[in-house]
C-alpha cells in the first residue's frame, strides 16, 4: 500500500507509453501548460511499457527537466494499456487522476475540461468521448462504432463512446475500476462498463480526436484481429460484470497489495456440507441480503490478522471513498462540507476527520425525508430500521444491502472468537419475531432451523418460564448462548439459587447493556463459562466485540472508524470520552462522525494478545441496565419497549417507563403530531400483555424526556430492588452432566 496521497497534488495525469519517443516531449509541454493555465497543482506520470525505442531515455530526460512534476515508471515486460493505468494509479500522489493516451490523439488541453466537470458536477467519473468531427471514417472507425453498440446493448448503457479511455475521476475510484478479475486482451475497453456496474455516476464530455502524426499504433495492420479479440473480451466482461458479479469490497484489493492470502474460514471448514447447503438456500431464508455474505465472511477472516498499520490503510482508503461519495451524492453532506469549506480531497486519512462536522440523531430525523439519503438510491436494496434504542425516542434510518451483508459476516466472525462454529447448537435469548411481518417471521424461523439456532423469548418471563428455559437449555446443550446482558444477570441470579446449570456451554455473548464486573462474575459463575461482550446499536449492529483475550472490545474496523473524543480531541486509552462513529459501508444513508450518545474509554491500537490487528475500545459506560417487573413475577428488559413501541412514533414522540414499585409503572409520554387516546390505549394493552393484565399504568404527559449525561433519554428507569432468593424459592433438582 502506497503512502497516503498528498493533499497538495490535485491531479495526477497518467499516460502509458509504448514506442512514443517522438510524442513525449510535446505531450509533456502541453500537459504542463494545462496545469499552469488551470492553476492546478498536478503531476504527469509517464509509464514506459517496455518500449523498444528511446521512450525510456526521453522520460528520464523530462523527469530531470521537471523534477517532482514529471514522474516516470518503467515496466520490464509489456503489460498493455490497463497495466500502465494500474502502475500509474499506484504511483499517483494526486487526489484525482486522469488517464490519457500518449500518442496525442486525445488533446491534452481537454484534460482541463474533464477536471473542471469532475470538480463542479456531482458525478464520480468524467469521460471524454471522441467526436466524429475530423475523424477518418475508415475500417478502424467503423469497427469502433460497432463495438460501442455491442457494449451499450450488452450492459444496458447509452454512451456515445463507451470504450473511450480518456477518463478523469478520484484516485480511489480508478483503483476500484482497475480491480478486474478476468484475463483480457484489451480490458481498457471496459473501463466505463466497470464504472456502470460498480454503481458510479458518470458524465460524458465531447472532445476532439486527432489522427496520429508520429509513431505507429499497436492496432496498425491488425484491426480485424483486434476486433476478434475484443469480441472474446466482451464475453468475458459479460460474465464478470453481468453474470458473476461480486460484492464491491476494497478490502480484497488491500489484501492483495499486502500479499495476504485468504484461507478457508473456520465455520466453512468445520461443517463444509452443512455450510454449502445453507449458502445454496440462503436467499430463500433471508430478506434483502444475498449469499454474497460468503465473500464478506472470507475477507473478514483474513483482514482481522492484518497489522494495525495495514488496517488503518484499509480504513483510510474506505474513508476517502465514502467522503467522495457523500460530497458527490448526498446533498446534506455536500452543503455541510461546503459550509465548512472542506472538499473531498481534503480528507485523506483519519487524521483529517476533525475537519468534518458531527452528525446527530436529530440531524437524521430532520433530514431523513429531504436530503440525507443518497441521490438515485435503489429503494429495493435498502432496509428500513426502526428503533427507539435506549433513548425512548423513535428513530428511523436505512441500511443498504452491502452494509447488511457485511454486518452478517462480521457477526459470524465475532461468534467464532468464542469457539463457536456455524452449525453448532446455539440458543438466543431474544424477541425473535417481534415487529416482523409474517413473511419475515417465516424466514427467521427457517434460518434458525438451518443454523441449528433455538430462540427463547425473554419479553414475557415468569418463574415458571425460567424453569422451562433451564430445561430447554439442558436438552439443547448449546455451544453458545446469545442474549441481553440484563437478561443474563437476571437468569444468573435464578441459577445461583438453583445450583447453576447442569452443563457448561462454551461461551455466552452479551449485548444491549453494560456488563459491570460484578455482574460478569455472577453470570460466569452461574453458567460455568466465559462471557464475550458485544457493543452495538441498531444503526450499525455489532460495532466491537470481545475476543478470547478479554482485554477490551475489538472494533469491527473494516466497517467502522470509532473515535472517542474529549473536547474534540482523541481520548487516551484510559480516558473516558464521547463515542463518535463513521460507518464506512452504508452508502444509502451515510453516518459520518455520528454522535451515538455513548461514553467509553479511548481507542487503543496496541496489538491484542489474541494476535488480531484490530483496534480496541475500552470499557463502555453509556448503556444502562433497567429491568421492569410486572405482576406474577413477569419482567422485561428495558430493550423490550424499544421494540414494542417503535411503530407508534407517529403518535408518541418520546416516552419513558419509570418503575418505583413492583406491579406499577409510570408511562411518561410526549405526544406526537398524530396522538390519540386510542393509540395510547393500544400501547398500554401491549405492555400489559407482557407484564400482566393487572399491571397499574399511570400516564404522565410531558413536553419531553430529559437526557442523562451520555446524551441519551432512558427508555426505562427502575428504582426497584429485587430479593432474588425470596423470589425464586428453593433450588431445583435438575440433573445432568457437564459440557466443556
Amino acid at each position: 500500500m502506497s503512502e497516503p496521497t498528498s493533499p497538495l497534488i490535485q491531479l495526477s495525469v497518467i499516460a502509458p507509453c509504448f514506442n512514443e519517443e517522438a510524442n513525449i516531449p510535446e505531450l509533456v509541454d502541453r500537459v504542463l501548460r494545462v496545469f499552469e493555465l488551470g492553476e492546478i497543482h498536478g503531476e504527469l506520470i509517464l509509464v514506459d511499457d517496455a518500449s523498444q525505442d528511446g521512450t525510456a531515455r526521453v522520460i528520464r530526460e523530462k523527469m530531470a527537466a521537471h523534477p517532482g512534476v514529471v514522474m516516470g515508471q518503467f515496466h520490464r515486460k509489456n503489460q498493455g494499456i490497463a497495466g500502465g493505468w494500474r502502475t500509474g494509479t499506484e504511483a499517483a500522489r494526486g487526489a484525482n487522476v486522469a488517464i490519457i493516451d500518449s500518442d496525442l490523439q486525445y488533446r491534452p488541453e481537454d484534460l482541463l475540461r474533464l477536471y473542471r466537470v469532475l470538480m463542479e458536477q456531482s458525478v464520480d467519473v468524467v469521460q471524454g468521448w471522441r467526436s466524429p468531427v475530423g475523424r477518418e471514417k475508415g475500417t478502424r472507425y467503423n469497427l469502433s462504432r460497432g463495438f460501442n453498440t455491442l457494449l451499450n446493448k450488452s450492459f444496458g448503457m447509452n454512451l456515445q463512446d463507451n470504450k473511450s479511455g480518456f477518463v478523469c475521476c478520484a484516485r480511489e475510484v480508478m483503483q476500484d475500476l482497475l480491480t478486474y478479475r478476468g484475463e483480457y486482451f484489451y480490458w481498457q475497453s471496459f473501463i466505463m462498463v466497470a464504472a456502470h456496474t460498480k454503481g458510479y455516476t458518470y458524465r460524458e464530455v465531447e472532445t476532439l480526436f486527432e489522427n496520429r502524426k508520429q509513431g505507429k499504433s499497436f492496432l496498425d495492420n491488425q484491426a480485424y484481429r483486434a476486433a476478434a479479440r475484443s469480441i472474446v473480451d466482451l464475453g468475458k466482461a459479460v460474465w464478470e460484470y453481468r453474470i458473476n458479479t461480486e460484492p464491491h469490497d476494497v478490502a480484497r484489493h488491500i489484501l492483495e497489495k499486502n500479499g495476504i492470502e485468504m484461507t478457508d474460514p473456520p465455520s466453512r471448514a468445520a461443517y463444509p456440507v452443512r455450510w454449502r447447503a445453507y449458502m445454496n438456500t440462503f436467499e430463500q431464508t433471508h430478506w434483502m441480503i444475498t449469499k454474497d455474505v460468503e465473500r464478506y465472511y472470507e475477507t473478514l477472516n483474513a483482514t482481522q490478522w492484518m497489522s494495525p498499520s495495514q488496517i488503518r490503510d484499509l480504513q483510510d482508503e474506505k474513508l476517502r471513498r465514502l467522503v467522495r461519495h457523500v460530497y458527490r451524492s448526498v446533498p446534506y453532506y455536500r452543503r455541510r462540507m461546503q459550509e465548512a469549506k472542506v472538499r473531498p480531497e481534503d480528507i485523506r486519512s483519519q487524521e483529517d476527520l476533525h475537519k468534518l462536522p458531527y452528525l446527530t440523531k436529530d440531524d437524521v430525523r430532520k433530514h431523513l425525508h429531504f436530503d440525507i439519503m443518497a441521490e438515485g438510491v435503489d429503494h429495493r436494496n435498502i432496509l428500513k430500521i426502526s428503533t427507539s434504542g435506549s433513548t425512548g425516542e423513535p428513530f428511523v434510518c436505512y441500511a443498504d444491502r452491502a452494509q447488511l451483508e457485511f454486518r452478517w459476516a462480521a457477526t459470524l466472525r465475532s461468534q467464532e472468537w468464542t469457539g463457536y462454529r456455524f452449525g453448532d447448537p446455539t440458543v438466543r435469548l431474544w424477541h425473535q419475531t417481534l415487529g416482523m411481518s409474517k413473511s419475515q417471521a417465516f424466514k427467521e424461523h427457517a434460518d434458525a432451523m438451518f443454523a441449528n439456532r433455538t430462540y427463547v423469548p425473554i419479553f414475557d418471563m415468569t418463574n415458571e418460564k425460567l424453569e422451562e428455559m433451564i430445561q430447554l437449555l439442558n436438552s439443547k446443550r448449546p455451544v453458545l448462548i446469545d442474549g441481553y446482558a440484563e437478561a443474563f444477570d437476571y437468569i444468573a441470579q435464578y441459577l445461583q439459587s438453583r445450583g447453576g446449570l447442569p452443563f457448561r456451554p462454551k461461551a455466552l455473548m452479551s449485548s444491549a447493556q453494560t456488563l459491570p464486573r460484578k455482574s460478569r462474575e455472577l453470570i460466569e459463575g452461574a453458567f460455568g463459562c466465559k462471557v464475550y461482550d458485544k457493543y452495538g446499536s441498531r444503526e450499525f449492529s455489532g460495532i466491537a466485540y470481545e475476543s478470547d483475550a478479554h482485554n477490551g472490545h475489538l472494533i469491527v474496523a473494516e466497517g467502522y472508524i470509532v473515535e472517542v473524543l474529549v473536547d474534540g480531541r482523541p481520548a487516551g486509552p484510559d480516558e473516558v470520552g464521547e463515542v463518535v462513529i463513521t460507518d464506512l459501508n452504508n452508502f444509502c444513508l451515510p453516518f459520518v462522525r455520528y454522535r451515538i450518545g455513548d461514553l467509553a474509554q479511548g481507542v487503543s491500537w496496541e496489538p491484542s494478545t489474541c494476535g488480531r490487528g484490530l483496534p480496541r475500545i475500552g470499557e463502555i459506560q453509556g448503556r444502562v441496565q433497567s429491568i421492569i417487573q410486572g405482576t406474577d413475577n413477569r419482567w422485561v428488559p428495558g430493550t423490550f419497549f424499544a421494540h414494542a413501541l417503535k411503530e407508534y412514533d407517529f403518535a408518541i414522540r418520546q416516552f419513558q417507563i419509570v418503575q418505583e414499585e413492583i406491579g406499577s409503572i409510570r408511562f411518561r409520554v410526549a405526544k406526537g403530531s398524530r396522538y390519540s387516546d386510542d393509540v395510547l390505549d393500544e400501547c398500554k394493552d401491549l405492555i400489559r400483555k407482557h407484564l400482566g393484565h393487572d399491571l397499574k399504568i399511570e400516564v404522565e404527559f410531558v413536553d419531553g424526556i430529559e437526557m442523562v449525561r451520555t446524551g441519551k433519554r432512558l427508555a426505562s428507569l427502575s428504582k426497584v430492588k429485587i430479593d432474588f432468593q425470596k423470589e425464586v424459592g428453593k433450588p431445583s433438582a435438575l440433573q445432568g452432566g457437564s459440557r466443556s
